[in-house]
């Protein structure tokens, strides 16, 4: 994504905090050929923040949606500008898992964090996980789970991937795991039997290219992930195709615990609702195919919180 850098010294704060959003879903991957990565880092950032304020942090976990490698490096230069705003020295957290991310939020270990939809309801349910902000993107505020296979493939759904090697993203992923997982259990299989082979890739875009490298048959992925990548490397993205598109789901939101000081989670809260307000900020979401962030609510995710409770009934989770 270098055409999105560097970043200017002078962004406003509100800019800034814009693009640690956006990174947190839509990083380009640097990663090799091997989908698996190990992401378990504590990243203190370097802060232009007084002295007199350096225990004074706003501390950040991203769930594993994207590869961490570039990732990292945007992240430390948006995390000083973020710093320097509010006068708060910033600690990045980064972790393996979508669990890990979530047991980060329920011991107060961070202060605000990226998560994908199905570990926000059940951090909703474990502990009142609460939203402050989701995206919305070309006027809505859902995502789907795509079924890709390589674009030279012949398959033209996934009852026609049995037997075949298959990637998924992380258990608690939505769109990487529990969408898929349905569509099986539906059908009476599970991945165990269904596939000859099936593995973990812990992000969306090491599963994208874990298909278009030919490393899986097929694999589940985030749309908007994948329409991003479509949208920047379509060199990618174009040695996979879609075959099979979800119903919509609620957009992954941006989350604190409940217990979050409470002039910290209002002051977060007008920043992300207001970016759109702001005209540098506004001509940056529409390049990036982001409206602006809206209100969010619990309700938006009834249909992820069932098929979860489904699939755990039914033993196929």
């Amino acid at each position: 994504m270098n055409e999105h850098s560097p970043l200017k010294r002078n962004l406003p704060y509100s800019l800034a905090l814009l693009l640690f959003i956006v990174l947190a879903f839509f990083t380009v991957s640097c990663d090799s050929r091997k989908p698996q990565v190990d992401m378990e880092k504590v990243t203190p950032v370097a802060s232009n923040a007084p002295a007199d304020n350096s225990k004074k942090v706003l501390r950040i976990a991203v769930a594993a949606m994207i590869s961490p490698e570039t990732t990292r490096t945007y992240y430390e230069e948006l995390l000083r500008l973020i710093s320097r705003r509010m006068g708060r020295e910033a600690v990045f957290v980064q972790r393996r898992t979508y669990g890990e991310v979530n047991s980060l939020v329920k011991n107060r270990e961070v202060d605000v964090a990226f998560v994908c939809s199905g570990p926000y309801t059940e951090g909703h349910d474990d502990f009142g996980m609460e939203i402050i902000a989701v995206p919305v993107v070309h006027g809505e505020k859902v995502y789907h789970s795509y079924i890709i296979v390589h674009h030279d493939s012949t398959y033209k759904s996934i009852a026609d991937l049995k037997g075949h090697k298959f990637a998924f993203v992380d258990k608690g992923s939505n769109t990487g795991y529990l969408v898929p997982a349905y569509m099986l259990a539906k059908r009476r299989e599970k991945a165990q039997t269904y596939f000859s082979e099936f593995f973990f890739t812990h992000s969306h875009d090491n599963s994208i290219r874990a298909v278009a490298d030919g490393l899986a048959d097929g694999a589940a992925v985030d749309s908007l992930i994948w329409e991003f990548f479509n949208t920047i490397n379509p060199e990618l993205t174009g040695r996979t195709k879609i075959i099979e598109k979800s119903p919509p789901y609620g957009i992954p939101p941006v989350v604190v615990h409940p217990g979050l000081d409470s002039e910290l989670k209002k002051q977060l809260k007008h920043d992300f609702l207001s970016l759109h307000e702001d005209k540098e900020a506004a001509a940056l979401m529409a390049k990036i195919q982001i409206d602006r962030f809206a209100e969010g609510n619990d309700g938006m995710y009834k249909m992820v919180r069932e098929m979860n409770r489904w699939l755990k009934a039914h033993g196929s989770k």
